[in-house]
């Protein structure tokens, strides 16, 4: 889940947001340029990681910064750069893109199932199913969706999962989740190591209906901050703010890393999204006469 690099992108029919590092320094690599790890060194670079983060301060925990810019003006900008734009080009390693994309979101109900691949410790499970059930809440609170964690027709699948476990999900995802893009299998399939987390939106054909799945992976292998980071940019990437920019502020949607946890500004952006006078398939000038009036709603 780093902010160092962008993750949003549009492969196809799949929105794909994924948190990324430039480069990961205990990473081997084999001849063929192929990143391999084992469990304990991935486990070890990750917690070296957020110890360097949270040295230079980053990661933070506050949600709500006094002083910070909070007005109508300011979101309206904020939403243009992380709603309707993409990040990604043509792949996952494409990034930066500032390409104008249609506004996604879900317009169904959010069904929110978590999986825990066999090897995630029973102790990490039980944290991360609170953590999970309330951050659900807080979405749903912050979108005005219904939004639950539900395991009867789950349209939003969390894995949790250790990078041997990630590896098999080639084989095993059109099994677990029968219908499933063979773009989204294959954009897990490519994640290295630097991919810190990954969410895949598969919108409907008709762009109208908005996302019709999506699924979310959490590597296993991270440290508690870390994991509930990222699963709280992912999940609220998956409900189609996908894109980062330097400019948002203070925010998760920003490559900086600074914030580890939705803050006050990102969930009033969600509000945003789930506006009424919104919907999904609409283009910039579309959306554009709505702006103002979608924004000052959060006040």
């Amino acid at each position: 889940m780093a902010k160092s690099t962008s993750r949003t992108a549009i492969l196809g029919l799949v929105a794909c947001a994924c948190m990324a590092l430039p480069g990961a320094a205990d990473v081997q690599k084999s001849s063929q340029g192929t990143a391999t790890v084992s469990k304990s060194s991935l486990a070890a670079y990750y917690a070296t990681l957020e110890a360097q983060f949270l040295a230079q301060g980053k990661m933070k925990t506050a949600r709500h910064v006094p002083n910070a810019p909070m007005d109508p003006v300011s979101l309206q900008r904020d939403f243009v750069h992380i709603a309707l734009h993409k990040e990604y080009g043509s792949g996952l390693s494409a990034s930066g893109s500032k390409t104008a994309k249609p506004l996604l979101r879900w317009e169904t109900p959010v069904r929110v199932q978590v999986q825990f691949g066999p090897n995630v410790p029973k102790s990490n499970r039980a944290k991360d199913v609170r953590t999970i059930s309330t951050y659900v809440n807080t979405l749903a609170r912050a979108t005005r969706h219904p939004i639950t964690l539900n395991p009867h027709k789950p349209n939003f699948h969390v894995l949790v999962v250790t990078e041997a476990e990630r590896k098999s999900l080639a084989k095993t995802l059109p099994k677990l989740i029968p219908g499933i893009a063979a773009s989204t299998v294959n954009s897990i399939a490519r994640m290295r190591p630097n991919h810190l987390c990954m969410v895949v939106a598969e919108p409907h054909g008709d762009r109208r209906k908005g996302f019709r799945r999506a699924v979310a992976i959490v590597r296993a292998e991270h440290p508690d901050r870390m994991r509930v980071s990222c699963i709280q940019e992912e999940l609220a990437q998956g409900l189609g703010l996908s894109n980062d920019h330097k400019e948002v502020w203070p925010s998760i949607f920003n490559d900086d890393q600074e914030f580890a946890l939705l803050t006050k500004r990102d969930e009033k952006l969600l509000g945003m999204l789930y506006d009424p006078r919104l919907r999904s398939g609409m283009k910039i000038d579309e959306v554009a006469p709505y702006l103002h009036a979608v924004a000052s709603a959060q006040f």
